[in-house]
């Protein structure tokens, strides 16, 4: 607290820094304390400040920016609607949290009565139980002739309504929040959604609609809330999907950081995208990657939610939850402070263009994780790990734990560009001419008609032409049930697009033997047959005027060589594909073995290919 300050919290153990004090001024603020409930649950409510200055009408965020300063540490820059409607501008100048253990939050406003705000909260256990209290602390600080107009005009308002939302933390989780109203224009979207989705799916959003927080409604995350809510991952992502054309959510791309994973470019559009993207608090370059680092995102329309507009890293652990830890750390501080960390890879270290230190938990290992300069591999057991860092530097330092991968279920980029539902309601979404991202793999199924030139001469060009015409049907069809989609038709070819080797390798299969079943039914005394070819790896994602998106790049070459390569009613696929355990379990399932086979293809030189066998014994 500031010299002068009338008030004294009981956090003054916490275990981070303090910014530098605002001399000669003094603090008003309160202490409150909610009931014992699920540490989970209890979080998820004081690591949201925005919720809790929404409820007491002391500031919801309305704009945010960042900045790097001269220490390399991101500054906020931002605006709240604070009491009467009034926007006051913020420098959001400090923030720790350890998750699920306690947050610390320091803004300095630009106001006459409140220059400063310092946020507390802090999740005591409760003894012989799992249970924990939330105990909440607030002061604000400004000038001594301000106290009366503070305590009346915020403090008293803001306790008040901070007290009623700890107290719900007692109720049943259904009953936290007060549910709000759709407008007319929202409920008719909604109706017209529920009429072409999945009604329980469409259900769900409009009860999420009406009673989320405001900064769970700001980033829907399809596979997150399938999780949540016991559903089909693919059909949510469907759901939300056909809700884009009928007005009821809008679809985002989300570039984000490689190393914090917050969100840090993006746009409503794919052409918004650039080919990186910087982000100030990591000091790191993000080179776009459709499959590794642009999540797809989608947000209620405006017309049933206000949606903020800022691309940022971090601002509180909601926006997240990568982050398991993060300290501030005075000049020469030592911060002693415990975390959970779950099995699997995390990077600790102050960003700001340095190096991370690398951390494995597993099994085994020491139980506290002491901070390296030096930034050595270290290996500890999972579970409880005592947190050992200090600030050697003359300078204030921001340190970061934070899971590798990220650790939120996101839909990659890669994903929903390969989905035929998104070519077919979605055609407008392309990049822009001239850029070229990479995506990191993606599986290619080239296809050709073998035998076409018998089939033209039989049945003439008009005839020839609506056979394989239709026949593009049929495999766009076979495509779309394994989650793919034909990027285009180059003759009597078909190049497919999919996530992932297995779903490319099952639809190879079904396109295969429906075209063989449909051909049988055209009646033909000279039928073409399909030749088929396989390869996953990485790619160019580029603008095409045919196809809106198309790849470009040595897989593309080498999926249609594979093909090439296969005879008339065969699949031959690449090793990259081979190697995979579940394509050849696709295989096997199938009653299908492999031969490999050696090929010079032209352009490439001789490779090793495999095409499918049938397997001894197989029907």
């Amino acid at each position: 607290m500031a010299a002068g300050a009338r008030y004294s919290g009981v956090m003054a153990a916490f275990p981070e820094g303090s910014p530098k004090p605002l001399e000669r001024l003094a603090s008003d603020g309160f202490r409150i304390e909610g009931p014992a409930c699920d540490p989970e649950r209890a979080w998820s409510l004081i690591g949201d400040t925005d919720w809790l200055n929404r409820q007491s009408g002391a500031g919801a965020v309305v704009r945010l920016d960042v900045e790097t300063q001269g220490d390399g540490i991101p500054l906020l820059r931002g605006e709240v609607v604070g009491p009467l409607g009034m926007k006051l501008h913020f420098l959001e100048i400090w923030s720790s949290w350890v998750s699920g253990r306690f947050f610390r939050q320091v803004r300095d406003l630009e106001s006459p009565v409140v220059q400063r705000s310092d946020y507390r909260a802090e999740l005591i256990p409760v003894p012989g139980s799992a249970l924990v209290k939330p105990v909440i602390e607030m002061s604000l600080t400004g000038p001594g002739w301000a106290s009366t107009v503070r305590r009346g005009l915020s403090l008293s308002r803001m306790k008040r309504s901070w007290e009623q939302s700890l107290a719900r933390l007692g109720l049943p989780a259904e009953d936290e929040d007060p549910p709000r109203d759709l407008g007319p224009e929202a409920a008719a979207a909604v109706r017209r959604w529920q009429e072409a989705a999945d009604p329980a799916i469409v259900r769900r959003f409009e009860h999420h609609f009406r009673t989320a927080r405001p900064n769970d409604l700001a980033r829907l995350r399809a596979f997150e809330l399938a999780d949540r809510w016991a559903l089909p991952r693919d059909a949510v992502l469907d759901a939300l999907l056909s809700a884009v054309g009928f007005g009821a959510v809008e679809l985002f791309w989300s570039v984000r950081c490689v190393r914090c994973y917050g969100q840090v470019g993006g746009g409503r559009l794919l052409s918004d995208l650039a080919d990186h993207a910087d982000c100030a608090g990591c000091k790191v370059r993000t080179e776009v990657d459709l499959g590794t680092n642009v999540e797809v995102l989608f947000a209620p329309h405006p017309s049933v939610a206000a949606r903020l507009d800022a691309n940022f890293c971090t601002i509180y652990p909601k926006n997240a939850p990568a982050q398991i830890a993060v300290l501030t750390l005075s000049p020469g501080q030592r911060v002693s402070a415990p975390v959970h960390l779950a099995p699997g890879a995390w990077r600790f270290g102050p960003g700001n263009g340095q190096p991370d230190m690398e951390v494995e938990a597993g099994d085994s290992g020491a139980d506290t994780l002491v901070f390296d300069p030096a930034r050595r591999p270290a290996q500890v057991k999972s579970g409880s790990v005592l947190l050992d860092v200090t600030n050697e530097t003359p300078d204030r330092q921001r340190v970061f734990l934070t899971r590798h991968g990220g650790a939120t279920a996101i839909v990659p980029a890669s994903l929903l560009t390969t989905k035929e539902a998104f070519r077919r309601q979605l055609s407008h979404q392309v990049l822009a001419p001239d850029l070229r991202v990479g995506v990191r793999s993606v599986a290619l199924v080239f296809t050709d008609l073998s035998g076409s030139t018998a089939m033209y001469e039989e049945l003439g060009d008009a005839a020839a032409f609506a056979i394989v015409r239709d026949h593009f049907i049929v495999l766009r069809a076979a495509a779309a049930r394994h989650g793919g989609t034909v990027v285009k038709t180059i003759g009597d070819a078909v190049m497919a697009a999919f996530y992932d080797a297995p779903s490319a390798a099952s639809a190879a299969f079904d396109m295969l033997a429906e075209f063989d079943t449909w051909m049988a039914k055209q009646d033909l005394d000279h039928p073409p047959r399909l030749k088929v070819g396989l390869h996953v790896g990485p790619a160019l994602v580029v603008h095409s005027d045919q196809s809106g998106l198309d790849y470009f790049g040595g897989t593309v070459n080498l999926a249609a060589r594979a093909q090439g390569a296969a005879e008339a009613g065969e699949i031959v696929w690449t090793d990259a594909v081979h190697a995979q355990e579940r394509v050849r379990a696709v295989l096997a399932d199938r009653g299908y073995g492999a031969e490999s086979i050696e090929k010079t293809l032209k352009g490439i030189g001789e490779v090793r290919l495999w095409r499918a066998v049938r397997a001894v014994g197989a029907g």
